[in-house]
């Protein structure tokens, strides 16, 4: 697949190539009927300000969605066996499922999931996004049309001057050049092999998981505006 430039607002032309970025940047093209809160192949069933609680249709044979009015609880039984959703405050949620568990509260700036008794946090402040796993922190910052990420993987950064795009990581250097005529010219694709470049995280249990979107916890980052839902963090 192709690959596309970072949104600039300088002039129409850059505008129209901010178009492009958003489907080019995008790995894996979105599925016919996607959904577009929680992404390609799966359906929500919990919408809140830091992302989303869904399932994946794909990953379940034969399924059975139910849910206690009263209570708030949800189950999904399946060829995997239960996995139960319950509610445990404004933007918190239980989902204990056979062999695994996984604990998420929080809003739109500040989110904290324990996954396993494992601890992973996410964060939004004026300095920009900031990811804290057992693996390792991420951080991205966005700073005018410049975009730096640094994690585990080392540093990315994002440079745009009048609509040339350059893209520097550990895996050498991606750039976009517009061209007269609307044309523009890629070298070091594909963009998505540079690391860094995440959406979102993604924690799965038994066809059932939290999706942690970026773009709602940092809308001002150009480059979760317009990355798709791939690549993610992904834990399982």
């Amino acid at each position: 697949m192709q690959d596309l430039p970072i949104y600039s607002r300088k002039t129409a032309a850059m505008k129209a190539s901010s178009v492009l970025f958003a489907s080019l940047l995008t790995c894996l093209p979105l599925a016919a009927g996607a959904d577009e809160v929680s992404g390609p192949g799966r359906i929500t069933l919990v919408d809140e300000a830091w992302g989303t609680v869904y399932y994946v249709p794909s990953q379940l044979v034969t399924y059975r969605y139910t849910r206690n009015t009263e209570t708030g609880e949800r189950e999904m039984s399946s060829n995997h066996g239960k996995v139960k959703i319950f509610e445990a405050g404004i933007g918190a949620y239980h989902v204990v499922g056979p062999k695994h568990k996984l604990d998420v509260e929080g809003s739109s700036s500040e989110v904290k999931v324990t996954f396993d008794q494992k601890a992973f946090t996410f964060s939004h402040s004026p300095a920009g996004l900031k990811i804290v796993t057992p693996k390792g922190t991420y951080n991205y910052t966005n700073v005018g049309e410049d975009i730096t990420a640094v994690g585990p993987f080392g540093k990315t950064m994002i440079r745009n001057k009048n609509g040339h795009y350059l893209v520097t990581s550990p895996k050498g250097e991606y750039s976009y050049t517009p061209l007269d005529g609307g044309g523009f010219e890629v070298k070091g694709g594909p963009l998505m092999s540079h690391p860094g470049l995440y959406r979102g995280a993604c924690f799965t249990i038994d066809g059932v998981g939290v999706f942690i979107d970026f773009r709602k916890m940092d809308p001002d980052n150009a480059l979760f505006r317009f990355l798709e839902f791939q690549p993610q963090l992904e834990y399982k």
